[in-house]
C-alpha cells in the first residue's frame, strides 16, 4: 500500500506538521467520494504509536471536512478508537519452501508441464525494455488492452486500476512468450519493510495455454527466493466474513465468482492465509464503510457502476430479473393458498399454473446466469415473451379491476413480464453481435 500511495489519483494527508505537509510523522494516502475519504490500507508510519495517533487525526481531519473516514484493506491489529470487519484473506508464500515442495504437489506441476510441452517460456523483463514507445511496451500494452476488454465487469478504480508502468524500475516484471508473441505479463512491487513482494498485475492472453498464471508465478517464486514472503493481495470476501457479506458473495456470483477466486488461488498452494480488515470510527455502522468503500472502486455513483455492470455483463440482466422472481412466486402462492386468485381476476387452476411457470422460468434464468449461453438465453427470452404476451391477453381480458389493489397488481402482474421479455430480447440481440 504504500507504493500504491505514489499511484495517479491518490490524494495524501500528512500527521506531524501544523501545515499538513513533509516532513511529518505519519502519511494516509486516500481517495476523496465527495461524501467520504476512503484510505488505502492503515496510516504509513514509523512505529504503533505513530499509526494509532494518524489513524485517529485523519478521522478527525475527514469529519472537519464534511467527511466520513474508513480504511480499506489492513492487516493491523484494531486501531484505537476503530472497529474492524473481515472483508477477505490473502494469500501468502514462501518462495524457497515452495519451490522445494513443488514436486509434491501433482495437479500444480501438471499445469507447468502443460505450458512447457506449449512452447511457453517465461523471462524476465527489464524496465528499460519498457520505456515509452519501446515495441515491448507496446506489445504488453495490447495485452493488457485484451485482457480489459475480456473482463465482464465494469472497470474499478482505486486500487484496482491497471497501472503496470507507475514506477517502473521499482517493478520485478516477468514476461511469458510463446511462439515469439506476449501471452502474459506480471509485475510485482516490493513491500520494502518485510523484505516481501506483492504481485500487483497479472494479465494474459485469450490464446495463452493452460498453465500461464502458474508459470508466471514460478518464475516470480524463482525471482524471489530469498524474499520472507510473496502475496498475491486481497482474495475478496474469503474466509469467515460476516453473514451479510456472506449472502453478497452468493448474490454476485454470476457476476464475479468470488469462491472460485479463492479455490484457483489455493490450488496454487500458499503456505498461510492472512485476515484484511476493513477498519473505521468506533460507533459508526460498519454499511456505511462498505459503501464508502465501494464507491471508491466504482469511481462514482454506485447505482450507475451497477447498471453498467449488468448490462454490459452476459450474465447480468438474466440474474438481475430472476432475483425478485422468488418473492413475487411465493406471493403468488400465499393468494392461492388465502382463496385470493380473484384479486388476479384468475381462476384458483389457472393462477396454479401460473405459478407453476413462473417456477420454470425462474429456473431457467438461473441456470442462463450461471451459464449464458445463447440457446439458453434464447429460451429465457422465448419463455417470457410467452409470459407477457399471456399476461397482456389477461389484463385484457378482465381488466385492470375496481380496487386500488386490484390494479395494482394486474398492472404489476402485465408491466414486469413485459418489461422482462423485452430486456432478455435485448439481452440476446447483443450477445448474437458479440458473437458475430
Amino acid at each position: 500500500m504504500a507504493f500504491a500511495a505514489g499511484e495517479p489519483g491518490m490524494r495524501h494527508w500528512f500527521d506531524g506538521d501544523p501545515q499538513g505537509a513533509p516532513p511529518a510523522d505519519a502519511c494516509v494516502a486516500y481517495v476523496d467520494t465527495a461524501r467520504a475519504w476512503v484510505a488505502a490500507c492503515g496510516p504509513l508510519a514509523g512505529s504503533d504509536e505513530a499509526r494509532a495517533r494518524a489513524a485517529l487525526r485523519f478521522v478527525a481531519a475527514a469529519r472537519a471536512s464534511g467527511r466520513r473516514a474508513c480504511f480499506f484493506a489492513t492487516e493491523d491489529p484494531a486501531l484505537p478508537g476503530l472497529s474492524r470487519l473481515l472483508i477477505g484473506e490473502q494469500p501468502i508464500f514462501r518462495p524457497g519452501a515452495w519451490l522445494a515442495e513443488l514436486s509434491r504437489h501433482r495437479r500444480l506441476r501438471e499445469q507447468l508441464r502443460r505450458a512447457r510441452a506449449k512452447g511457453l517460456t517465461v523471462r524476465r523483463v527489464a524496465p528499460g525494455e519498457l520505456t515509452a514507445g519501446a515495441p515491448l511496451r507496446a506489445s504488453v500494452e495490447r495485452l493488457a488492452a485484451a485482457w480489459l476488454g475480456a473482463r465482464r465487469l465494469e472497470p474499478m478504480k482505486f486500487l484496482l486500476a491497471l497501472e503496470p508502468f507507475h514506477a517502473p524500475e521499482q517493478h520485478l516484471y516477468l514476461l511469458a512468450e510463446r511462439g515469439g508473441r506476449a501471452v502474459g505479463f506480471l509485475s510485482a512491487v516490493p513491500i520494502g519493510a518485510r523484505h516481501a513482494w506483492l504481485v500487483e498485475d497479472v494479465v494474459r492472453s485469450g490464446r495463452a495455454p493452460n498453465g500461464t498464471t502458474e508459470s508466471l508465478l514460478a518464475a516470480l517464486m524463482r525471482e524471489t527466493c530469498d524474499s520472507a514472503y510473496v502475496t498475491l493481495g486481497l482474495t475478496p470476501l474469503a474466509g469467515a466474513v460476516a453473514w451479510p457479506l456472506r449472502v453478497a458473495r452468493w448474490i454476485a456470483r454470476p457476476l464475479f465468482d468470488f469462491e472460485g477466486l479463492r479455490a484457483f488461488r489455493e490450488r496454487l498452494r500458499p503456505h498461510a492465509w492472512q485476515p484484511v480488515w476493513l477498519s473505521y470510527p468506533r460507533g459508526r455502522p460498519a454499511g456505511w464503510a462498505i459503501h464508502d468503500s465501494l464507491r471508491a472502486f466504482a469511481g462514482g455513483s454506485l447505482v450507475g457502476f451497477g447498471v453498467r455492470s449488468l448490462v454490459r455483463h452476459p450474465s447480468g440482466l438474466p440474474w438481475a430479473l430472476a432475483l425478485p422472481l422468488p418473492a413475487w412466486t411465493a406471493g403468488l402462492a400465499w393468494l392461492l393458498a388465502s382463496h385470493r386468485a380473484a384479486l388476479l381476476g384468475l381462476p384458483r387452476i389457472e393462477l396454479g399454473l401460473w405459478i407453476a411457470f413462473d417456477a420454470l422460468l425462474l429456473l431457467v434464468l438461473v441456470r442462463v446466469a450461471m451459464r449464458p449461453r445463447r440457446a439458453r438465453l434464447l429460451l429465457a427470452t422465448a419463455l417470457a415473451s410467452v409470459d407477457a404476451a399471456l399476461s397482456l391477453g389477461h389484463l385484457a381480458w378482465v381488466g385492470p379491476g375496481a380496487t386500488a389493489l386490484q390494479v395494482s397488481l394486474r398492472s404489476l402482474s402485465m408491466l414486469a413480464p413485459v418489461a422482462g421479455a423485452l430486456l432478455l430480447a435485448w439481452a440476446t440481440s447483443r450477445s448474437d453481435r458479440a458473437a458475430r
